[in-house]
């Protein structure tokens, strides 16, 4: 097949592709144009799957490989697949790379949907299991970048985060007050196999449901 059979992505392949690129989803540069890599543990088959269902117009087969880490000898699975290299994806690579580094786009907020926000998590987020809160796994961007998805998240989702620091590491939280508002946009869109992510919904005004957890916002 050649590239220019690829005119256009879909509008749900454009915010699939957001997602992932805010989580664990990079292109790269192979000659001329870019190509969408997806890479994700044994135990996710299912959602690398459906990442390549979605894609099927524009990728390669999906295969397993196993990986042997050297710190421990042990031996891990590993499910990839890779889109064709395509000139409408030349675009995406310069919107969200600067210098072979991802970044994050100053116009993210413009771009985000629900379903966008729902493939970042998938992707790159888990649920607290001490309270109700949950944590967006941000800490590949710099701090200037982290910011910019808290002031996305709060205008375009009304969301409010706080940055979270652990072993020198910052990522974005979304505390107990905010993690229902947080699971019901992205509800919907979430597999089956990643309904552990999300809290039930909310039947009752019983305080103690809501979590009680104190924090400090570090952007309005």
């Amino acid at each position: 097949m050649g590239s220019q059979e690829f005119v256009k992505l879909t509008q749900r392949q454009e915010e699939i592709l957001l997602g992932t690129l805010l989580g664990d989803g990079f292109l790269e540069q192979n000659g001329k144009n870019a190509r969408l890599k997806i890479d994700h543990k044994g135990s996710q088959k299912d959602y690398v799957l459906w990442l390549h269902k979605e894609f099927k117009s524009i990728a390669l087969k999906p295969y397993q490989i196993f990986v042997q880490d050297k710190r421990n000898d042990k031996v891990y699975n590993q499910w990839r697949f890779a889109t064709y290299s395509l000139p409408l994806l030349n675009p995406w690579i310069k919107l969200f790379y600067r210098n072979r580094r991802k970044i994050v786009p100053l116009m993210i907020t413009e771009l985000i949907t629900p379903l966008s926000l729902a493939v970042w998590y998938m992707d790159d987020g888990f649920r607290r299991t001490d309270c109700k809160g949950i944590y967006l796994c941000t800490s590949g961007y710099s701090m200037k970048e982290q910011k910019v998805l808290q002031v996305c998240l709060k205008k375009k989702f009304d969301i409010r985060t706080a940055l979270h620091f652990a072993a020198k590491n910052v990522r974005i939280y979304i505390p107990s007050s905010q993690a229902d508002n947080f699971c019901n946009i992205v509800r919907p869109f979430i597999l089956p196999r990643f309904s552990y992510k999300l809290f039930d919904p909310v039947t009752t005004e019983d305080p103690h449901i809501r979590g009680t957890e104190m924090v400090k916002f570090s952007t309005n």
